[in-house]
């Protein structure tokens, strides 16, 4: 997995030339592609009052989903290339170049990369009453099982679900996938008893590990999240050092936007992102902040479309 290291240290970006000073020149959409109060939202948000502040523009979120997230993403792909149309992009959007069949745009062609904003790391959960403590003896445990695990997600080709996919795969193990309409209601069954694990996102779990009703194997990010330091990562516990499938919220617009442009939004949310306060907020979400901008990101996105394509086809995950 290329880019993963520098997903956390991304240096500042150089001075746009002198016409890029003179944007955002209107208002500015930032298109979600999700509902209200998620990630998505709450980062549209942030790259919105991080943009305003430092240009003195209108910088307006704009929640347009539906179809995983393709139809908002659409909408940019196909908006003018003037510099006043962004979105909100994750890594459910690499998935879906593979997960659906007749996707009118191209993630790689038709947006340009801006910067990605935070990394939303997965966390294998089981119910405390489940007889391990670590992964690996999780995977033992999986392995002995009659029938193999059940795992929840959040539904057929999600992050999550192809994210477990991949930790069964690679260590032997038989799983079965019940899929359900978000993590919620897949987390809500883990703490029921009714599945054995789950690799979710973490911000849905969260409260629930804090409180000892759920019991937390693995983090899916390189290092340890700062608030959840007790969470070993998955790669370093299993000694697979490139096992890190972590989703990630990041900031894009239509692929001919003028690069002075690209590179003065990118450099005002890199700059956003190192202030102790607004890290702070992400962290508060269960998210790390990022900082990886342009052609770092892009190098990244064509890494993660090409990787998650693979196992979409193993697994023959597919929506429309």
């Amino acid at each position: 997995m290329i880019g993963r290291r520098r997903l956390l240290a991304a240096p500042l970006l150089l001075t746009a030339p002198a016409f890029a000073q003179e944007w955002p020149g209107g208002p500015v959409r930032i298109v979600s592609p999700f509902a209200p109060g998620g990630a998505s939202d709450t980062l549209g948000r942030f790259a919105a009052q991080a943009l305003s502040a430092a240009t003195g523009g209108s910088f307006v979120v704009e929640n347009r989903t539906g179809a995983g997230g393709n139809i908002g993403m659409e909408a940019v792909a196909r908006a003018a290339p003037d510099g006043q149309s962004f979105v909100v992009t994750a890594a459910a959007a690499a998935i879906n170049q593979t997960l659906y069949r007749n996707l009118s745009f191209d993630i790689l062609r038709d947006l340009a990369p801006v910067v990605v904003m935070a990394l939303v790391p997965n966390v294998l959960s089981v119910n405390p009453a489940t007889p391990v403590r670590t992964a690996a003896e999780f995977l033992d445990w999986a392995r002995r099982k009659p029938g193999g695990v059940t795992f929840a997600s959040a539904g057929v080709g999600t992050h999550p679900h192809l994210s477990m996919e991949a930790l069964l795969r690679r260590a032997g193990v038989q799983g079965t996938h019940i899929p359900f309409r978000g993590s919620v209601p897949a987390v809500t069954e883990l703490l029921a008893g009714r599945v054995d694990a789950v690799l979710e996102n973490l911000p849905p779990q969260a409260a629930f590990i804090r409180e000892g009703r759920l019991r937390a194997l693995g983090i899916s990010s390189r290092e340890a999240h700062p608030d959840f330091p007790a969470i070993p990562p998955l790669g370093r516990e299993l000694g697979w050092p490139d096992f890190e499938p972590t989703a990630w919220q990041a900031l894009m617009a239509p692929a001919a936007t003028p690069p002075a442009i690209l590179d003065r939004a990118a450099g005002i949310v890199q700059a956003a992102l190192r202030e102790e306060a607004q890290a702070a907020r992400i962290r508060a979400m269960g998210a790390i902040p990022s900082g990886l901008a342009r052609a770092g990101f892009g190098a990244f996105l064509r890494d993660e479309v090409a990787r998650w394509a693979e196992l979409v086809r193993a697994t023959g995950a597919t929506a429309e």
